[in-house]
């Protein structure tokens, strides 16, 4: 047999090339939009790989209802709060931070139920496949602490995007999708009624601010478990992939921490929020996007670590 066919065999037979691209459905499970143009699908796609508060708020924040689910697309100009003078528009979205009790007329929860649908099979068995191999990534990488050392490298792809398994799981149930943009199925300057909760719904206040904190705190936190897996992971040389990777952890937590302040303040009118925000969110998920393909690639020969960053990436010692 020829070295070609040698190498492409060893290649298909190797798992690295299949954790790594088992993991896009995940990456587009988390960065699923209502948009009808390409382009404004990959920059959402893009802001949720490079903040993943965005994608888990939507994804753990959000109740599996065609209104919540819908309301959440629309800017603070769609709603309007009944005040004991006058009727006024309120100075954010109704979500989060400062949920309020939505009260659509029944055209409107009908255009909005022309909006979501369920997700398809394929849609959940691709999810389901992303579900097992980042489980497994996450299996293998604990036992490469606590077992012997180990001359193969791993992608720690997986690992790396374990913050998405809510936003996956979720779809694997069959939570519910908003495939049409709700924003063009209601009327110029219509709005929909909202108002504030009540004093005896405190609590039910409360626990929404506490699950959207622990949103917060989440995704700051599980990706740097992978820099902590990476670094204790025997020979020593491992350590090199966890400063790696902690360039991409220390990007999301910058990036979830603003996204988090700024809708704690009250400052999410539109869902992109301001351009400003939205444009350091959407370029950190092409500089994310740009090293974990390159993460993929190092994965793939321990020689080109050594190669690129000299011998304190050996692993063969």
């Amino acid at each position: 047999m020829s070295p070609l066919n040698d190498s492409l065999i060893g290649f298909i037979q190797n798992p690295i090339p299949q954790y790594v691209l088992v993991c896009l459905p995940a990456a587009a499970t988390i960065g699923t939009s209502p948009y009808s143009s390409l382009k404004k699908k990959m920059f959402w796609l893009l802001r949720c790989l490079g903040c993943p508060f965005t994608g888990l708020f939507y994804s753990c924040n959000t109740a599996d209802n065609t209104i919540t689910k819908c309301i959440y697309w629309l800017s603070s100009k769609h709603f309007r709060t009944k005040g004991e003078e006058s009727n006024s528009s309120p100075f954010c979205r109704p979500v989060g931070h400062f949920s309020m009790i939505v009260d659509p007329t029944e055209e409107q929860k009908e255009r909005m139920g022309h909006c979501v649908s369920n997700p398809t099979l394929l849609e959940r068995i691709s999810s389901g496949v992303s579900f097992y191999y980042i489980c497994a990534g996450m299996f293998v990488g604990i036992s490469r602490i606590i077992g012997p050392c180990s001359e193969e490298d791993w992608p720690y792809i997986p690992l790396a995007l374990a913050w998405t398994l809510p936003a996956v799981v979720k779809r694997i149930r069959g939570a519910k999708i908003v495939i049409k943009d709700p924003r063009k199925e209601l009327q110029e300057n219509e709005q929909i009624l909202v108002f504030k909760h009540p004093e005896t719904d405190v609590d039910d206040k409360n626990n929404t601010d506490a699950h959207v904190f622990i949103t917060a705190l989440a995704s700051i936190v599980i990706p740097w478990i992978v820099v902590l897996l990476a670094y204790f992971t025997a020979p020593i040389g491992f350590g090199c992939r966890a400063k790696f990777l902690s360039i991409l952890c220390t990007i999301w937590t910058i990036n979830s921490t603003i996204a988090y302040l700024y809708h704690m303040f009250g400052k999410e009118k539109y869902v992109s929020g301001s351009r400003v925000i939205n444009g350091i969110f959407c370029a950190s998920g092409c500089i994310i996007s740009i090293l974990l393909f390159i993460l993929g690639l190092l994965s793939y020969s321990t020689s080109w670590w050594t190669s690129l960053f000299g011998q304190i990436c050996d692993i063969s010692n």
